[in-house]
């Protein structure tokens, strides 16, 4: 009897994917959604090895290709299109959802993109943060996935929620085969031109993105015969995993005081970002940007950052998991590291003792996106992972619990204050806050029935 396991490499196309229609894209001429289905069958999945792999092209509004330059300071062409720098390609996923075959849904993460944001630069392997793309430098992805929109290129992206990054192999048997469906998120939610370098360049209304040539690629184990009649027979098991839930916040003063009922039991983290509202879904700014507030310099644009003085978390009105207000007033007056809030927020992203971080230095900590620092951003000669990126990553977060299965929210009311410093002669710009809740979700299987439990 043969009682060897192997390794399989699986390999689907879209289901949504019709032999007159092989082009995705939200705006023009293509599907907005694209589904993809892993059947039923007695082997295991490695959920890390799982990529979207594909092509991605950028077009203008007449159906051209952008004229880009060889550096984002060039404003002396109106034709220049970008898509964010460091999340690539995921930066086109609204939404994400996993189902299995049978219909329960697993996990439906919203904002996909903007938990990209935070994730992707602070927490990924390095070919992750690359989305797979080699070149001789090993740093390809803001050259071929920002600067050179104006060629297609190729990607490779994993799905970062935690049924797939989980450190447990998936029973594909015992899960019912599993469904996933990528939302695409609207083009001037992903494309922009230079305005937020040079203020008054025309925004490209119409430009779009598509997909193309799309392949779900994962690597599974096949166990012997024996082993795969036994998985076939198992009718029962449980099954852990991390996964998101997606909160939204308007911020509207320097006094800010959000609750939100999270209704999860087992909550280890909560993770966000901010942006100003009126970057969103707007050709002119990055809408994947994370910086801190914003007040207006003096052009009367967007490019200072206001100081940033504490932040308080709460649980029914007790601060948890911090009994004190993680405090950056002096650092920011004083233009210094800000040790104590970045501490929290990596932790609520990857384990603080196992740092291994791509965009967080003093140099993108400290930046205004609008500053004269910004002649020092990348070109396709000179360009780099760590460095010279003045493009600010903020993060907000706080991690509850790492080693066990979190806290219970059920009933329970998560609340943030986050104070804020304006000068006198600014008025305030509203904000969007997109918040993260980080929970356990359990699946009971029996008898062909799945009981989900967060």
């Amino acid at each position: 009897m043969d009682t060897t396991t192997t390794r399989s490499l699986l390999q689907f196309q879209p289901t949504n994917l019709s032999s007159a229609q092989s082009i995705f894209s939200p705006d023009r001429n293509g599907l907005q959604s694209v589904t993809f289905q892993i059947p039923k069958l007695p082997r295991v999945m490695f959920g890390k090895t799982l990529r979207i792999n594909g092509t991605m092209k950028v077009f203008d509004s007449t159906g051209g290709v952008p004229n880009n330059k060889t550096t984002y300071f060039d404003n002396t062409n109106a034709n220049t299109l970008y898509n964010d720098g460091r999340i690539g390609a995921s930066n086109c996923i609204d939404n994400i959802s996993i189902q299995n075959l049978k219909g329960a849904t697993y996990s439906n993460v919203k904002n996909y993109n903007r938990l990209c944001a935070s994730l992707v630069p602070l927490n990924q392997s390095f070919q992750n943060y690359i989305n797979g793309v080699d070149d001789e430098y090993a740093v390809g992805k803001q050259v071929t996935q920002a600067l050179k929109c104006d060629k297609p290129f190729d990607f490779s992206i994993p799905i970062l929620d935690g049924f797939f990054m989980g450190e447990d192999a998936i029973d594909m048997d015992l899960v019912d085969g599993l469904q996933i469906t990528l939302t695409l998120a609207p083009s001037n939610f992903v494309l922009n031109n230079n305005n937020w370098l040079y203020p008054g360049q025309a925004p490209p209304n119409g430009a779009f993105y598509e997909w193309s040539d799309l392949v779900l690629s994962v690597e599974t184990e096949i166990p012997d015969a024996k082993g795969q009649e036994a998985m076939m027979k198992n009718r029962q098991g449980i099954m852990q995993y991390k996964t998101y839930s997606s909160f939204y916040n308007v911020i509207l003063s320097n006094q800010h005081n959000l609750t939100f009922m999270f209704n999860t039991k087992n909550t280890t983290a909560v993770i966000g970002n901010l942006i100003p509202s009126s970057w969103i879904n707007n050709y002119l700014y990055n809408s994947s940007a994370t910086p801190q507030l914003l007040v207006e310099n003096t052009n009367n644009v967007l490019g200072n950052n206001a100081r940033m003085n504490a932040f308080t978390y709460q649980k029914s009105g007790v601060r948890t998991p911090y009994d004190f207000e993680i405090v950056s007033e002096t650092t920011q007056s004083e233009g210094t590291a800000d040790s104590v809030k970045n501490l929290t927020e990596l932790n609520s992203i990857r384990d603080v003792w196992d740092i291994y971080n791509f965009e967080k230095s003093l140099k993108t900590e400290l930046c205004n996106p609008l500053s004269d620092t910004k002649k020092n951003k990348f070109d396709r000669q000179r360009y780099s992972i760590v460095e010279e990126d003045f493009e600010n990553q903020y993060n907000i977060g706080v991690c509850y619990d790492k080693f066990g299965n979190g806290i219970d929210f059920r009933g329970e009311v998560f609340s943030l204050r986050i104070q804020s410093e304006l000068p006198s002669n600014k008025s305030f710009e509203p904000h969007s806050l997109f918040l993260f809740n980080e929970h356990q979700n359990t699946l009971i299987f029996k008898d062909g029935m799945v009981q989900v439990l967060s």
